[in-house]
C-alpha cells in the first residue's frame, strides 16, 4: 500500500497551507497555493541554477530575499511572501538589469505573445529604461543546428539549454563564454545543436533566443490554438500540444496546423518530445484527399460510400479489411465488428506501413507506428509479409489508412492490390494506393478525429479533436457507419463503451477516466498489460 506523502504547514501570503514536504517553494506556491511566482531559470525537470534572482520572496526569519527555486518546504512554520514592497523592488530591479541590453525587437520575434520577458514586464516592471549610452550588440540569427536559430542579444543567460544538453540528452553542445556583458550562449568550435532533442532548447526558452527553425516566421502565438494530443511518431505515444489556426482565421473552412510541442506527462514524456515528432504536423495540411471519387469520377462523399457498401456487400466473404497501425483502437473495433457482423467472415488486419527506425533510451522507439499494442488488444493485428497472400483471390478489399506500397520490397504486394477488382481506399494523404482506388473516400487527419490510441507500455491514450474535418472529408467511423449500413456506430465515444464492456483490456474504462493524460486499464482487474 503506498504511504501517504508526508506534508508541511507553509503560510503564503498570510494563509496556511499543507504542502508535500522537500517540495520546492516556487512549486508549492503553483500548485497548492495557487501563486505563480515569476521565474527565467527554473524549470521543474531540470536541475536549480538560480541565477536569474526573478523568483525571490520575502521568508520571515531570513536575510535578504532567498529565492524559491532553492528553498525547500523542510519543516512547519514557514511564513512567506511572495508579493511584498521588498520583493517587488526586486523583481523591477532584475527586469531593469536584464532589459538593459535586449534588443526588444517584440514585431518580430517568433516569441511574441508567449515570452516571460515581455509578460513580466508588463506584470511586474512598466518603467521606462534608464539606460543613455549604446546597448551591447551580439550575433543574430545563427544557425547553430539544422533545427534551430539563435539570436545571443535576446538571451537572458538564463541556461535552461545548457542544462537540457548536459542533463536530458547529454550531449553537451551549448555553453555560456566571456564574461560580464559580453556573455554569451554558443556551441563548442566545430559543433552544432544537432541532437534528437534540440527542438526542445527552444520549448524552454523563456525568451525569442532560441527559436525553431521550421516554425520560424510562419505565425503569431497569440492567433494559434493549442490542442492536446498524442504525437503519433512511434510507440512511446509522447503527449503533445498541436498548435493550429481554427476555421476563423483560415479560409475555405479548413483550420490549418503549424507546430507540435510537448505536452508535460510524467508518466510518458514528462517535458519532452523528439524532434523527428515534430514533423507530424506536416500531414494535416498537405497531400491532402480531398474529394471523393468511384472509378475516377468525384461524387459527393456518402454517395462514394454508399456505392462502396454496395460493391463490398457484392463481394461477401471474398473480401478483406486492411488497416494500419495508425488507426485508433475505435477504427480498428469498428472495422472488425464490420467484416464479422457486417460482411460475414470477413478479415480484419492491421499492417506495419513503416520500417522500424532509430531509437534510444530517451523518448524515441523503433517501433514507428502510435497503436500496435491497441490493434494486438482489439484482435487485428498481423504480420505484413502476409498481405500479399491474404490479396490474391479476393473480390474485393477495404482499405484504411495504410499505404500498401510501402510494404513492398519485390511489388509483389501492390500487384496483388492491382488485381482485386474493387478497391476502396479509405485514406487521409494521397499515395499510391489511393491512385489505384475504385471507391475513394477522403478522411481527417489525426487531429481531425478522436479516439485511443494504446502505447508500448499499455497505456491508452486521447487522440482528440482539434477542429471539424477538412472540407470535404469526413471522418474515419462516419464512413465505416455508411459501409456498415447504420450497423456500426459513428461516435468514437459509442465504440469504445461498447469495446470496455466487451473486451477485458478496456474494462473499467470509460471516456472520462481515460482524460488528458490516459490510464493504464486492467491493473486493479490483473489483466496483463
Amino acid at each position: 500500500m503506498t504511504q501517504p506523502t508526508p506534508t508541511v504547514k507553509v503560510n503564503i501570503n498570510g494563509e496556511d497551507f499543507a504542502v508535500p514536504q522537500g517540495a520546492r517553494l516556487i512549486d508549492a506556491a503553483r500548485d497548492v497555493a495557487g501563486v505563480e511566482i515569476p521565474h527565467f531559470c527554473y524549470h521543474p525537470h531540470l536541475s536549480v541554477a538560480g541565477n536569474c534572482r526573478m523568483c525571490a520572496v520575502e521568508i520571515e526569519g531570513q536575510r535578504g530575499l532567498p529565492i524559491s527555486c532553492n528553498t525547500t518546504c523542510d519543516k512547519d512554520g514557514m511564513k512567506v511572501l511572495t508579493e511584498s514592497d521588498r520583493v517587488k523592488a526586486a523583481r523591477k530591479s532584475v527586469m531593469e538589469f536584464l532589459l538593459v541590453n535586449h534588443p526588444i525587437d517584440c514585431p518580430i520575434c517568433d516569441q511574441a505573445g508567449e515570452c516571460k520577458l515581455q509578460i513580466y514586464y508588463m506584470d511586474h516592471d512598466l518603467q521606462p529604461s534608464r539606460l543613455e549610452v549604446d546597448k551591447v550588440h551580439y550575433g543574430k540569427r545563427i544557425e547553430i543546428g539544422p533545427r534551430v536559430v539563435l539570436d545571443q542579444e535576446r538571451c537572458v543567460e538564463c541556461t535552461r539549454c545548457i542544462r537540457f544538453c548536459d542533463e536530458v540528452t547529454h550531449t553537451s553542445e551549448l555553453r555560456m563564454v566571456n564574461r560580464g556583458d559580453h556573455n554569451i550562449i554558443s556551441t563548442f568550435p566545430g559543433t552544432s545543436l544537432d541532437n534528437d532533442y534540440s527542438v526542445n532548447t527552444a520549448d524552454i526558452c523563456p525568451v525569442g533566443a532560441l527559436t525553431s527553425a521550421d516554425f520560424r516566421f510562419q505565425a503569431r502565438a497569440w492567433f494559434l490554438k493549442p490542442n492536446a494530443t498524442v504525437c503519433p511518431g512511434c510507440s512511446k505515444g509522447c503527449n503533445v500540444n498541436v498548435d493550429y489556426y481554427d476555421h476563423m482565421i483560415v479560409t475555405d473552412h479548413n483550420g490549418k496546423a503549424y507546430r507540435l510541442k510537448p505536452r508535460v506527462n510524467e508518466a510518458v514524456n514528462k517535458a519532452w518530445m523528439c524532434d523527428a515528432g515534430r514533423d507530424e504536423y506536416k500531414p494535416i495540411n498537405d497531400d491532402r484527399v480531398v474529394a471523393a471519387t468511384v472509378n475516377g469520377t468525384e461524387r459527393p462523399a456518402d454517395d462514394a460510400a454508399i456505392a462502396a457498401r454496395a460493391a463490398l456487400t457484392k463481394a461477401g466473404s471474398a473480401a478483406l479489411i486492411v488497416t494500419s497501425l495508425d488507426a485508433t483502437v475505435e477504427e480498428m473495433e469498428a472495422l472488425r465488428r464490420l467484416g464479422l457482423d457486417v460482411f460475414g467472415a470477413v478479415r480484419t488486419v492491421a499492417v506495419a506501413v513503416r520500417p522500424d527506425g532509430k531509437a534510444d533510451a530517451l523518448l524515441m522507439r523503433a517501433d514507428k507506428h502510435p497503436n500496435r499494442k491497441g490493434a494486438e488488444w482489439v484482435g487485428v493485428a498481423t504480420d505484413r509479409k502476409e498481405l500479399a497472400a491474404l490479396l490474391r483471390g479476393k473480390q474485393a478489399v477495404l482499405v484504411h489508412r495504410a499505404d500498401l506500397s510501402t510494404l513492398d520490397a519485390d511489388g509483389s504486394v501492390m500487384a496483388a492490390f492491382a488485381a482485386v477488382p474493387t478497391r476502396v481506399v479509405i485514406a487521409a494523404n494521397t499515395s499510391p494506393v489511393t491512385e489505384k482506388a475504385t471507391h475513394l473516400l477522403p478522411a481527417a487527419s489525426f487531429i481531425e478525429r478522436e479516439g485511443h490510441w494504446v502505447n508500448e507500455d499499455g497505456r491508452v491514450q486521447r487522440m482528440k479533436r482539434a477542429y471539424r474535418a477538412r472540407k470535404g472529408t469526413r471522418e474515419d467511423l462516419a464512413f465505416i457507419a455508411v459501409l456498415g449500413g447504420g450497423r456500426i456506430p459513428a461516435e468514437a465515444r459509442t465504440v469504445f463503451a461498447d469495446l470496455a464492456t466487451v473486451n477485458p483490456h478496456f474494462a473499467g474504462l470509460t471516456w472520462e477516466s481515460v482524460g488528458a493524460l490516459g490510464a493504464l486499464p486492467g491493473v486493479a482487474e490483473g489483466v496483463a498489460v
